[in-house]
């Protein structure tokens, strides 16, 4: 930080404390001219309310001050020393009741505080009145204007602690601090590591300075050089991923369309049939290699994320029969029964058709990979819970182990024996379907047991 910044602080910093001084003093020298100290005789009612509850039940105790009690006719109930009435006088309730001059003359310094007594029901049933000393009441109320005027400076005191305590943590959060974490992170930074944070000075609740700007830039350059080795490191581990998984997957069509484009060649297809079944086999086998390298590119895309999803809003009903049939019609023409249950209302979907297609083709072709035709059933089923809808695809085919379930929605990823090399396929339709349905605002799920098929779920938000 600048000698001047520095400066600046420091000028500041005393300016406010002056300040914060001459506005607690003036404050309590304007408090203290325009208190109020007259005697106010409710003050003492509030109190007296309180001990008035045990007269008004028949218990006469010494109480704050000395009282008399009678009832509506006049006749004394009780009197302490200080009155000239026994129980069993009278007195005329309209005397005691006021404040005159035989009263003043008689009780010099005191002051009559009449309350009225009720019973249960509420109904009044006399009186009592207290004697209340004009010294205790003053020094009460010039007790309560001096602590409201001497507050001001109390206040001033605490405020100017507190300024000084925040100027010294300031000082250590703002400068010290970040500084001592710069260095240690460039230190790490240095040593290959790029996880050693330094805090955030735009996050925090106080202004930026000298300091802030270079920690906010610094962290920008650790996040930069963390993400590019990140970037790398993965790109490098995608690389290799890809070449083994391409060099497994691509070797058998291409083997296969080798060996019979060689048949073709020596002639081994005697018969027009044999040419044509051999015909068939390499047309099959290059339409599977489209379809994986179709696959390659529709995940190349997930990666960088321009994967087209266009969403629009669809009515629902119309949708999932037309797909329902679709999905049936296929099924059933590679040998598999097709069950499917679908009761639900219409209603507007935001959803891109053509990928959420995708994902059902998808899901519908792995339980078709990996069960048996001739007792081959997929169930097909959709519902609804409040706001999404959940579509599940069923089968009974050879399942998938419980430690490989964790990671089918990985790319390339088979289960070492129920996604064996000898099912056709990249590996990455599973983990397209993920990245699909997680831009539908949805996730997908998988729950299965070894030879006893599998089940795959994914809900679209409405």
């Amino acid at each position: 930080m600048r000698k001047d910044t520095i400066k600046k602080w420091n000028t500041m910093t005393a300016i406010v404390l002056i300040m914060v001084w001459v506005l607690s003093i003036g404050s309590s020298v304007w408090l203290f001219i325009q208190s109020d100290f007259t005697i106010y005789m409710n003050d003492i009612r509030i109190q007296l309310e309180m001990e008035k509850e045990s007269i008004e039940e028949g218990i006469y105790e010494k109480g704050t001050y000395p009282y008399l009690v009678f009832d509506l006719a006049g006749e004394v109930v009780y009197a302490d020393d200080e009155f000239d009435y026994l129980p069993g006088d009278h007195v005329i309730a309209e005397e005691m009741l006021q404040n005159d001059k035989s009263f003043a003359k008689k009780y010099n310094g005191k002051e009559k505080c009449p309350l009225l007594l009720n019973d249960k029901n509420g109904v009044c049933k006399g009186f009592v009145v207290y004697l209340v000393s004009k010294e205790q009441l003053k020094n009460a109320t010039y007790k309560k204007n001096s602590e409201k005027c001497f507050f001001p400076l109390v206040l001033g005191s605490l405020v100017s602690l507190f300024l000084i305590l925040f100027r010294t943590r300031y000082c250590n959060k703002r400068i010290l601090n970040p500084l001592q974490k710069i260095s240690t992170s460039a230190n790490a930074i240095i040593a290959g590591n790029y996880d050693v944070e330094v805090h955030r000075i735009y996050e925090s609740e106080l202004q930026s300075n000298e300091i802030g700007d270079l920690t906010y830039s610094f962290e920008l350059m650790r996040d930069e050089l963390k993400e590019k080795q990140m970037s790398e490191q993965a790109l490098r581990k995608s690389q290799q991923e890809l070449i083994s998984c391409i060099s497994h997957d691509l070797r058998t069509p291409i083997s296969t369309i080798k060996a019979y484009g060689e048949g073709l060649r020596d002639g081994i297809a005697g018969s027009e049939e044999e040419r044509k079944e051999f015909l068939t086999i390499l047309l099959n086998k290059t339409n599977l290699l489209e379809e994986m390298i179709t696959e390659l590119l529709e995940y190349s895309n997930t990666q960088l994320n321009q994967l087209n999803i266009v969403r629009k809003d669809i009515y629902f009903q119309t949708y999932i029969k037309e797909i329902a049939r679709e999905l049936r019609i296929y099924a059933e023409q590679q040998g598999f029964t097709f069950k499917q249950s679908i009761i639900l209302e219409d209603f507007l979907i935001n959803i891109d058709e053509k990928r959420i297609t995708e994902v059902l083709y998808n899901l519908i072709e792995n339980s078709m990979k990996y069960s048996d035709k001739t007792n081959g059933v997929i169930e097909f089923l959709v519902t609804r819970e409040e706001k999404y809808v959940t579509f599940h695809v069923k089968d009974n085919g050879i399942g998938i182990g419980a430690d490989d379930i964790p990671y089918v929605f990985d790319k390339f990823y088979r289960a070492e024996k129920s996604r064996s090399s000898n099912v056709p396929g990249s590996g990455l339709g599973l983990s397209i379907c993920k990245y699909i349905v997680n831009q539908h605002n949805g996730d997908i799920y998988c729950r299965s047991r070894k030879s006893q098929g599998s089940e795959f779920w994914f809900t679209i938000g409405i």
